[in-house]
């Protein structure tokens, strides 16, 4: 674009025209057509979103699937959860498995995962240095 405009203006400095960008018919005429009708989403009868008088067929039937009692899950399933997080209760104990968690996650990394991903560092120089222009490196 910035070739064909250097082009045009080199042109018409010869020519004594003027300098007029050459505009496309796309450009020139606007868009007029728009739709005459808005856009409308359409559900149910008579586009009726909900039924007040039957909320069960609108949102769903609430019995079916939930249970409100205590005894949702099975007694042992219950007890084993509930022995598996009595120690993260505390505030404290829960830092504590994380920052264990964590150090020990980086010391993994550090002593296999390092060598697994074959960086560098670990791997060492893969051919001896250059000698310089009198044999001595």
């Amino acid at each position: 674009m910035a070739l064909s405009m250097t082009t045009l203006r080199a042109n018409t400095f010869l020519t004594g025209s003027s300098v007029r960008r050459p505009v496309a018919r796309a450009q020139a005429r606007r868009i007029t057509n728009r739709l005459a009708t808005p856009v409308q989403a359409k559900y149910g009868n008579d586009s009726e979103y909900f039924d007040l008088d039957d909320l069960e067929d609108t949102t769903g039937s609430w019995e079916l699937y939930g249970q409100e009692d205590e005894k949702r899950y099975p007694s042992l399933q219950a007890e084993f959860f509930n022995r598996a997080a009595a120690p993260l209760t505390r505030r404290e104990s829960l830092l504590a498995f994380t920052f264990v968690g964590g150090a020990g996650s980086i010391l993994l990394w550090g002593a296999k995962g390092s060598k697994d991903v074959a960086l560098p560092i670990q791997q060492g120089p893969k051919k001896g240095g250059e000698k310089g222009p009198r044999g001595k490196i």
